[in-house]
């Protein structure tokens, strides 16, 4: 797991709607992990709180190939050590 990842997103669920003080139905959500990725998103992975398995969980996310974003758009801080990106093809699971 890369030391350098930042919290960038909640992981919700809808679990249910309930109506406002005006009478507006609204959508009702759970929090059951938080996105986590490094400064230039080339690497991501969700933390999924705690359940009934046990302690929460790490999971990676990977990009398909066709759809592997652009990262030259971000700037890199300069002097910070880079990120290696490991094709899933090369992990041992």
């Amino acid at each position: 797991m890369s030391s350098n990842l930042q919290k960038v997103g909640r992981l919700m669920v809808k679990n249910g709607t309930y109506k406002d003080k005006d009478g507006n139905e609204k959508t009702r959500y759970h929090e059951i992990g938080i996105v986590f990725a490094t400064p230039h998103h080339s690497n991501m992975c969700v933390k999924f709180h705690a359940t009934a398995y046990g302690d929460g969980q790490f999971a990676s996310i990977f990009y398909d190939e066709d759809a592997k974003p652009n990262f030259t758009d971000k700037a890199l801080n300069s002097g910070k050590a880079m990120d290696v990106v490991i094709p899933p093809e090369e992990i041992p699971f």
